[in-house]
């Protein structure tokens, strides 16, 4: 079961409402790896994650070993507290692992991004949404025991946000012509996942979930809004006009029903693999 507690083994430096965290997050929780999370906002996030001993982006998993900044690299180490056969990368280098690769960083070099400035570019010109969204992960990831920033709640947050969000979209290029391309990304794994699924497979590769499965959902949720999410959107109808109708457009196709499914099957919050087996 996940410890939240200072004496956990491991740290899971965030940005709560980050999906790429949320892939980390969710193959720790999976696994039953004792961590504490600790919170920050965006680009308060950068000297944390340095002085964790990661790069200057999240996640970063700490341990007395070192340090992991990378969300795969994070999902791999989850996969050595967990059976062999409950292993999101399959062991050995036959064909089965090696698809699940290829989807996996396929996934995280196309989806992830887009994903990201896709929502950016429809949240963040909505003052009260977006700062609403903020806050909401923030309270969430505290009641699941994560570490906040001293300052949170003191006022400072509400007046940071400006600024944070002027440094993100330019750092970013969250504009029209770069949310056009991203999403023309996102089509295009999610007509990749569509048909994939078109046979009526459960899972992407193989009959059991895998990387490939857990990284499609947790990097697609932000565009779909799960239920079951543990920092989840608003429901479709409290979000812009244009975020609602992709997300009720992509719920209604294979690929976003299947996210769906995955969070409210298989997406443990704090019983480890072990205890919900």
């Amino acid at each position: 079961m996940r410890d939240p507690g200072v004496d956990a083994p491991f740290r899971l430096v965030t940005i709560p409402f980050s999906h790429f965290c949320e892939k980390a997050r969710w193959a720790l929780d999976r696994a039953g790896v004792p961590y504490r999370e600790d919170a920050y906002l965006p680009l308060a996030h950068a000297l944390p994650a340095l002085r964790a001993g990661g790069r200057r982006s999240v996640p970063v998993l700490v341990s007395r070993a070192g340090a992991l900044g990378d969300s795969t690299d994070i999902v791999r180490h989850a996969d050595a507290f967990v059976p062999s056969e409950h292993a999101l990368f399959p062991g050995g280098s036959g064909a089965l692992r090696a698809e699940i690769e290829a989807l996996e960083e396929r996934f995280d070099r196309d989806l992830g991004p887009a994903t990201r400035r896709v929502v950016y570019f429809h949240l963040l010109p909505d003052d009260d949404g977006a700062f609403a969204v903020m806050s909401r992960s923030f309270q969430a990831r505290a009641a699941a025991g994560a570490a906040l920033p001293f300052w949170f709640g003191r006022g400072a947050f509400r007046a940071y946000f400006p600024v944070a969000r002027a440094i993100m979209r330019r750092a970013m290029r969250i504009d029209a012509a770069a949310a056009e391309r991203s999403m023309g990304k996102l089509r295009a794994v999610f007509d990749l996942v569509n048909e994939r699924l078109r046979d009526g497979r459960p899972f992407l590769v193989g009959d059991r979930l895998s990387a490939a499965d857990l990284t499609f959902a947790a990097l697609a949720a932000p565009v779909l809004a799960p239920e079951h999410h543990p920092t989840p959107l608003p429901p479709p109808g409290e979000l812009p006009a244009g975020l609602r109708g992709l997300v009720e457009a992509l719920r209604g196709e294979p690929a976003g029903a299947f996210v769906l499914r995955l969070y409210r099957d298989h997406r443990q919050h704090k019983a480890g693999l072990r205890a919900a087996a």
